[in-house]
């Protein structure tokens, strides 16, 4: 029986490979065995590639004897690698799994559902702590060879560290299914947890090399502090390098945490799998609902459509936190960016200029959230063709949500560089007004895109929201725009006119400006027709 709900639950977590989602029919054999291979390739050749040159960096750290500490930073990255990769299955296969009230009225054994919902968790995290660890292992053993307790430790810190990951995912996945149930939009919780997550990868990917310098020319001190403060650390290091002490000590801590977290689950697993989000009684009360136009109705709807879903925000909105992260970065380093430009391109302060039209542009093309609104209409598309209202108010909503999401964070990152940089003031009123205008231009190409490339037979939305070729053309799109206009500036820099930077930047605005114009008529005209015949 575990055996046959082992086999459900990762096919259920393998879906995407066995299932065309597009289409919603099953693939073939050659297609899913190509996607495996694919995974295969992913997680082992290239997630291998980056932490084995991880740990051919730290491998000097042997060589002055320090293997423990070497182990140590593998394994809390292995740790924290296999806790993030496993702690959402955790929570929708272990707690909330969907069909939790099918398999519970079966004459299963409720242990048996809880095994293999563990096995499942298990191997994931096994997976995901493997692809750190195991590198690091065949790094040590290459370079420094090794001896049979050195390997026996090695293998027995992978199979302890895939334990702790087991019950530290039972926990956090614990913690995530209780939050769930008590709120009421987790919209904005999923959002902000992956921007966290994006913001300390780069943070820590950006500061390795940094922190290894640092980490190698004060190892002493370093080691030293870790053993007197941080005691379990070294433990856990010395464990991996076949020390029979600490490989007790470790193990015996493991197990210790594994039982204990096991068994406040088989005590708790019952009352989460069956319970449902908490929804506050609400006592009626009569009053006047708001009236709104129904442009300003449409607005709404497409404005909580993107709202509500983690997978629309994240893939069609990031470019708004980036303008605004960057034009705060803009003003606090203002003084410094002038500095550099005087002392090392003072000559090409124009480019600059340009630069940052065109690094705006870029930012500005990642909000696309006007490229899958069409696409998302999918099987109810009826509704809103049975609303008595005109099909350009439709689609002025759909490009206008976009706008709005753009407009504000691109004057402020646009203004910030104009702080920052301190241009003539013509520069700096051209810099703001192209940014706007870009705005425009990229939500009616997006919706140009979304129109061309309709997808309304799908049964996940993140089919539309991120493999469409609609997306593909409005960021892509967007993003030559920008590279383009960049570059057009060093051939135009070869005239040598007067006032050249101004020129062009109004050249640029008459351009943007005069597709605007097509693509709104293309839209109001065309564009209506094909909406009305999906």
């Amino acid at each position: 029986m575990i055996k046959i709900l082992l086999k459900k639950q990762l096919t259920e977590i393998f879906k995407a490979y066995f299932v065309d989602m597009k289409k919603n029919k099953a693939r073939s054999k050659a297609s899913t065995v190509l996607m495996f291979l694919l995974f295969t390739v992913l997680m082992v050749v290239l997630m291998g590639a980056i932490f084995g040159s991880l740990s051919f960096g730290l491998s000097s750290l042997v060589a002055l004897g320090f293997g423990w500490l070497y182990y140590a930073i593998i394994g809390l990255l292995a740790i924290l690698f296999g806790v993030f990769g496993s702690v959402f299955s955790t929570y929708s296969g272990l707690y909330m799994s969907k069909d939790n009230d099918l398999l519970l009225s079966m004459p299963i054994p409720v242990k048996a559902i809880m095994v293999s919902r563990l096995l499942g968790v298990y191997l994931m995290g096994l997976m995901y702590s493997a692809v750190v660890i195991v590198p690091a292992v065949a790094v040590r053993f290459f370079i420094f060879g090794a001896s049979l307790p050195e390997i026996a430790g090695a293998l027995l810190y992978v199979a302890l560290i895939s334990l702790f990951v087991l019950a530290l995912s039972c926990v956090f996945g614990y913690l995530v299914a209780k939050i769930s149930l008590k709120l009421k939009n987790k919209s904005f919780i999923t959002v902000i947890i992956s921007l966290l997550f994006f913001a300390g990868y780069y943070y820590v990917y950006f500061n390795a090399n940094t922190f290894l310098s640092d980490l190698i020319k004060n190892i002493d001190e370093y080691g030293a502090a870790i053993k007197s403060e941080a005691y379990p650390v070294y433990i856990v290091g010395s464990a991996a390098e076949g020390n029979a002490s600490s490989l007790l000590i470790f193990a015996a801590a493991v197990l210790l945490v594994l039982a204990l977290t096991l068994f406040l689950i088989s005590r708790s697993f019952l009352k989460i799998a069956t319970s449902t989000a908490v929804s506050a009684k609400v006592k009626y009360k009569g009053e006047s609902g708001k009236v709104k136009t129904p442009k300003a109705a449409l607005l709404s709807r497409e404005a909580k459509r993107f709202l509500s879903s983690p997978n629309y925000m994240l893939n069609c909105g990031l470019g708004t936190v980036f303008m605004l992260a960057a034009g705060v970065f803009a003003v606090l380093k203002g003084s410094e960016i002038r500095s550099a430009i005087s002392a090392e391109l003072s000559a090409y302060k124009d480019l600059v200029y340009v630069g940052v039209a065109a690094v705006t542009f870029l930012f500005i093309a990642m909000n696309d959230s006007a490229a899958p609104s069409v696409s998302l209409e999918g099987k109810t598309l009826w509704q809103i063709r049975a609303l008595p209202v005109e099909t350009k108010s439709v689609l002025k909503a759909k490009y206008m949500l976009q706008i709005y999401m753009n407009i504000v964070p691109a004057l402020v990152f646009a203004l910030c560089a104009v702080i920052a940089l301190k241009p003539d003031i013509f520069v700096g009123v051209l810099l703001v007004f192209n940014a706007a205008l870009f705005c425009v231009s990229h939500a009616l190409f997006s919706l140009y895109c979304g129109l061309h490339k309709v997808n309304l037979n799908w049964t996940n939305e993140i089919v539309p929201i991120k493999q469409s070729m609609s997306v593909l053309f409005a960021v892509f799109g967007g993003f030559g725009y920008a590279v383009l206009s960049g570059v057009l500036y060093l051939l135009f820099a070869m005239i040598a006119l007067p006032y050249g930077v101004i020129i062009y930047l109004s050249a640029l605005f008459a351009v943007t400006l005069s597709l605007s114009v097509l693509l709104y008529r293309w839209i109001t005209g065309r564009g209506v027709r094909v909406f009305e015949e999906l």
